[in-house]
């Protein structure tokens, strides 16, 4: 079970790295676009359930489970960047929304604890390792995420980009997905590339696709409030 795992792990999410490149640089809205985005989607509903999976059969560590963590904060922007195309139409929060908002800001605050427990921990000993930042930082970033939802559901006036949220939160969330896969993958192969790197090489390799992918996603959120001359609320 457990090799079948990994291999379904890592082989859909090559894919899910391979697809997602796709949709980004397609024209939106084509069926080029549709298809191949519909296709990352359920390669990452797989990729977080073999993610899960390993974590139940496998010894628990610190890299397995901020990986884990990961993986649970790829599908939840994924799940919210296809249903905000569902919800151009008015469609209404259903108790599914509710439930990836609330699963991801249980994880955010699991996160949070964790990397608390295991900075203050270390440094009592006069030691540090760098996944006690990265577990920080990634429960703050994604609970921010599920604390934008929470509002906007109770206070959907409230929307950043007024009626077209749903294209914003689409191109953000989807983006910021990939930027999340392709950060968990660097993470996992940066040990083979560089064997004995210090803390620092493992922290930029967390950094450096978010920074990176950002600007992309920044520039395509400007261009798309210059051509619908929108400001953000």
């Amino acid at each position: 079970m457990k090799t079948f795992l990994i291999i379904t792990h890592v082989a859909i999410g090559f894919l899910a790295l391979a697809v997602g490149l796709v949709p980004m640089l397609s024209k939106k809205g084509s069926r080029l676009h549709n298809t191949t985005g519909l296709i990352y989607y359920w390669s990452m509903v797989l990729v977080a359930v073999s993610a899960v999976g390993l974590v139940l059969i496998s010894p628990i560590t610190d890299g397995r489970l901020f990986l884990t963590g990961i993986a649970v904060f790829s599908f939840y922007l994924c799940f919210t960047g296809r249903r905000s195309l569902q919800q151009r139409d008015e469609e209404p929060v259903r108790w599914y929304d509710w439930g990836i908002s609330g699963l991801m800001a249980a994880t955010s605050v699991a996160m949070i604890v964790y990397g608390v427990y295991d900075l203050s921990t270390l440094l009592k000993k006069g030691q540090f390792e760098s996944i006690g930042v990265l577990f920080l930082v990634f429960g703050i970033f994604s609970g921010s995420n599920a604390r934008y939802d929470f509002r906007k559901y109770l206070l959907p006036h409230t929307a950043k980009y007024g009626t077209r949220e749903w294209l914003f939160v689409h191109i953000e969330r989807m983006g910021g997905s990939y930027i999340a896969t392709f950060t968990a993958f660097a993470l996992v192969n940066i040990r083979y590339v560089f064997p004995d790197a210090p803390a620092g090489i493992y922290i930029a390799t967390w950094i450096m696709p978010g920074l990176i992918g950002g600007l992309f996603i920044g520039r395509a959120v400007r261009f798309y409030l210059a051509k619908f001359k929108m400001s953000v609320q």
